[in-house]
Parts: structure tokens; sequence; C-alpha cells
């Protein structure tokens, strides 16, 4: 890990890469994910 921390985003995990991009911190990956997936629902409730 310590080898690999620097190159992480805010120097944390979990860390998403997707086509060269890294996306940190959890919650911005799953609403990552649930968008690409059409898991997001249409409005905001």
């Amino acid at each position: 890990w310590p080898s690999h921390k620097s190159e992480m985003p805010l120097g944390q995990m979990p860390v998403l890469e997707y086509n060269g991009t890294k996306l940190p911190q959890s919650l911005s990956i799953a609403r990552f994910l649930a968008k690409q997936f059409q898991l997001a629902g249409k409005d905001n409730f």
C-alpha cells in the first residue's frame, strides 16, 4: 500500500478507475455505478 498511496486521489481507498479516470470515495463510486447501469431512479426521491 505505501508504494501505491501516492497514486491515489486523496491518498486513500476505495478508488474506481474507469477509462483512465480515478474516482475516489465510496458514495461517489456507488452513484456513478448506479447511473452507468441504470439502477438510479429517474428523480431524486
